[in-house]
């Protein structure tokens, strides 16, 4: 049977940041697959939905619209239009989002190629942004990495997670309770999008912190193999974690910059908030990597320390019998017993008695002193 923790690791390292590419030699740009021609056959599109709306009015919301209609609600510049992809979309999606809103084909090849390092890079047409969102199973056992792709028009956003959960309800909740995200624009949408990715950080976090406390006490208790393996998962987490998070620091950091497109000085208010959180995030993660490093200190002292015990207790044990074993020996000799020079104990009529009396003085004036020194 194999062991759930071991388990676990592997799943860890199978995912997350293990870029997909094209074949080489295949030009900038191109959108092939990189599966086989079967796998390429049986993905299944993304799922879409598309939101858009004004300052005032009703929002429309349409689950699974062509993408000629996001483009179409698109062309009416008062509208602020959000069409979200949910799973990882096929190349003929990308392609038709490619002649719909005029996204570069650089961009949508790195959509595709999933396992991008964090960034925001403009475009003549848009602002293009990826960005990791970490997650755990809903069991909260095995730890992912999606990837988060968004593209900033002038009133425009497109949002494609290439994984199965869906972490933006709260912002349509918020689009539907007809709040200030309605009056502010495409780019303080983005930066709802961006601060929900951020924010998804610290439950994650929260319950990390709490493993390792009381991971700790399981350490300080009992050291045991069990507690190496989730000590050691934990710890690759907190790697997977870094690398996710880290980036998004600079991304934002650029967002803010003024001579980013597609963004007004209003919004770059709100994402210097967004900033000071993923330094937060960030904090959090070197604190806890600190914190497993120290755990794994404690572990590898404790087991040191029951070896020095187990030592202990051994060296007691043969420092005891010590004596014993000389004692027997002694008059386990076998010589003459009819010889002058031989051991006069042998004829005493109760000395077996006495050598076993005199063994157990030794042993409880041995144990004795073994107490007082503090050895046991």
């Amino acid at each position: 049977m194999k062991h759930p923790v071991a388990t676990r690791l592997r799943a860890l390292r199978r995912q997350g940041f293990r870029r997909r590419h094209n074949r080489p030699g295949a030009p900038p740009g191109s959108l092939e697959p990189v599966a086989s021609v079967q796998d390429a056959a049986a993905q299944p599109p993304a799922r879409l939905l598309l939101m858009h709306y004004a300052s005032e009015g009703e929002v429309v919301e349409l689950p699974e619209p062509p993408i000629e209609a996001a483009a179409a609600a698109a062309a009416d510049a008062q509208r602020v239009v959000w069409l979200h992809l949910q799973g990882l979309p096929t190349p003929q999606q990308l392609q038709a989002l490619r002649e719909a809103f005029d996204l570069h084909p650089l961009a949508l090849e790195d959509v595709l190629h999933r396992g991008q390092r964090a960034k925001a890079e403009a475009y003549e047409a848009h602002q293009f942004v990826v960005l990791n969102l970490v997650q755990r199973d809903r069991d909260g056992d095995a730890c992912r990495v999606d990837q988060l792709s968004l593209f900033l028009g002038h009133n425009f956003v497109i949002s494609i997670n290439d994984g199965s959960a869906d972490v933006f309800e709260p912002v349509r909740q918020r689009i539907r309770a007809n709040g200030k995200i309605r009056r502010l624009g495409a780019d303080y949408l983005l930066y709802a999008l961006l601060d929900t990715l951020v924010d998804s950080g610290f439950p994650l976090l929260d319950a990390l912190g709490d493993e390792l406390e009381a991971l700790e006490d399981e350490i300080l208790q009992d050291a045991d193999q069990e507690a190496r393996n989730k000590l050691h998962y934990a710890k690759r987490e907190l790697v997977v974690m870094r690398r996710a998070w880290w980036p998004q620091r600079e991304v934002i950091a650029t967002l803010m910059r003024d001579d980013a497109p597609f963004i007004r000085d209003a919004t770059r208010v709100y994402l210097r908030d967004c900033h000071d959180h993923s330094v937060v995030i960030i904090d959090f993660v070197e604190t806890y990597r600190e914190m497993a490093s120290s755990l794994l200190d404690v572990y590898l002292s404790a087991v040191s320390q029951r070896m020095n015990n187990i030592m202990k207790a051994l060296t007691i044990v043969a420092t005891i019998f010590l004596p014993l074993t000389f004692i027997t020996g002694v008059y386990g000799m076998n010589f003459d017993t009819e010889s002058r020079f031989n051991m006069p104990e042998l004829h005493w009529r109760y000395g077996y008695l006495y050598v076993l009396a005199l063994m157990a003085a030794i042993v409880g004036a041995m144990l004795w002193f073994f107490r007082r020194r503090r050895w046991l």
